[in-house]
């Protein structure tokens, strides 16, 4: 019986000190398929947010503050995200790319809150069609680590 329970012990040992020991490439793109997930909720959020207004269902001011807040969610989605610390090439690829898409999300939403803020329909009506493929390539990016 002693054995038995030496065992489970060295095993579970084994299990907890080979669980932090990870492929860094994989640990990168898992964080960032995460960052792009948050991200798509948030960009989904505002590009909603644009939709209803452009379709008289949420006036200017409301609309605004939902854009403000997925602006807020997609920044702090990028700012765990920009803690990485690529160590090969390949996560510095992914790095880029996660990065890259953030911050393009980002421009995106502060135009789109900008055009809100102004009234400016056309440029709203945009931004929209914009903010609907950055949500799907988000989407794509969020499932790469599944």
């Amino acid at each position: 019986m002693r054995r038995l329970i030496g065992w489970c012990g060295i095993g579970c040992l084994a299990v907890v000190l080979t669980a932090g020991c990870g492929n860094p490439d994989q640990q990168l793109r898992s964080d960032g398929a995460r960052a792009a997930r948050d991200a798509a909720s948030a960009v989904g959020t505002a590009e909603l947010a644009g939709r209803s207004f452009l379709d008289h269902k949420l006036w200017s001011q409301p609309a605004t503050q939902l854009v403000t807040e997925s602006e807020q969610a997609l920044s702090q989605a990028g700012s765990t995200f920009d803690q990485q610390q690529p160590t090969t090439e390949t996560s510095r690829k992914t790095y880029d790319q996660v990065s890259k898409t953030l911050d393009d999300a980002a421009g995106n939403l502060t135009d789109l809150r900008i055009a809100l803020t102004n009234g400016d329909r056309d440029g709203v009506a945009e931004l929209v069609e914009k903010l609907a493929i950055t949500t799907e390539g988000l989407r794509r990016l969020g499932e790469t680590a599944k």
